[in-house]
């Protein structure tokens, strides 16, 4: 049996052109927005590793004014060398050895570090010296800014690009 030009089976070009221009609109909105939930979801694991890290800071700080001997010149809070190695050293004789973050590992690791350097980048810590939300001068977009002098930490990076950026957390 024959079959006439009418009743062939497919789709016409008309019609293909139509649903690819469908699927290009749904993922040029698709797209921005699930790339706004990569920002968010960094932006909220570098405020929960920043609270950690204010939350041992401030511990410590306060075994320190509790344990340490107030007539010895300690510091009041944890010194940048004892936070790079998690751990009291000989500044603060009473509570030399005891780790500064409880952590089962190392200090918690920074979102915004640059992906492109070594994982060990994530977690380090650098002396910064001006008001938080500037970045290290040298080691830029990789691990923490600490200020010893006011217990301050936040994120040494600016890679965010964002109006409420990752190092003023």
């Amino acid at each position: 049996m024959l079959r006439s030009p009418l009743n062939r089976y497919g789709f016409t070009f008309v019609e293909l052109v139509m649903v690819v221009g469908l699927l290009v609109i749904l993922a040029a909105i698709a797209i921005p927005n699930f790339i706004d939930f990569r920002r968010d979801a960094k932006n909220a694991t570098t405020q929960a590793a920043l609270g950690t890290l204010r939350s041992a800071i401030v511990i410590a700080s306060a075994s320190i004014q509790l344990k340490e001997d107030p007539s010895q010149s300690t510091p009041k809070f944890p010194t940048f060398e004892e936070m790079q190695a998690n751990s009291f050293l000989d500044v603060h004789p009473v509570l030399k050895g005891s780790k500064i973050v409880d952590t089962t590992g190392e200090i918690p690791k920074n979102p915004w570090t640059e992906p492109k350097l070594p994982s060990s980048y994530f977690n380090k810590i650098f002396k910064c010296e001006g008001p938080k939300g500037t970045v290290h001068p040298t080691e830029l977009n990789q691990g923490w800014c600490y200020l010893e002098s006011t217990g301050e930490i936040w994120a040494n990076s600016k890679l965010n690009g964002d109006v409420a950026t990752e190092n003023t957390f």
